[in-house]
């Protein structure tokens, strides 16, 4: 199954991916913050990343996996609006999910997600 890595600065939201991501097979693992994330990027299939974080923001966090042509990347965010969206995928995330987030679209967002990656791949 898939790696993924959850960069969440908040305990909670952290965990509650981590447990709904673990019961459905995939390897989780998790970074408090963007610099933290970006050390733990080898082997990694997919990357969610809140965008307000403390230290490096999720957004410049996102430009830097991408710009290493690092894994796709899901934006979290507690700001729901057009403009942080927009913000979110100008940063080269390819999915936003807003908070609080019901586990099966957490689930739904990710397989779809994996599943572009590898349809593109082959």
């Amino acid at each position: 199954m898939a790696r993924v890595l959850v960069i969440e600065d908040e305990p909670l939201v952290a965990h509650l991916v981590q447990q709904v991501l673990s019961r459905a097979g995939y390897e989780v693992q998790r970074a408090r913050g963007g610099e933290e994330g970006l050390q733990r990027l080898e082997g990694v299939d997919l990357v969610i990343c809140d965008l307000v974080m403390p230290g490096l923001l999720g957004r410049e966090t996102i430009r830097r996996i991408r710009a290493q042509g690092g894994p796709p990347v899901i934006a979290l965010s507690a700001s729901v609006t057009s403009d942080r969206r927009e913000e979110a995928l100008e940063s080269g995330a390819v999915a936003f999910l807003g908070k609080p987030f019901e586990p099966q679209d957490l689930l739904g967002v990710v397989e779809w997600v994996l599943q572009s990656k590898n349809s593109r791949a082959v």
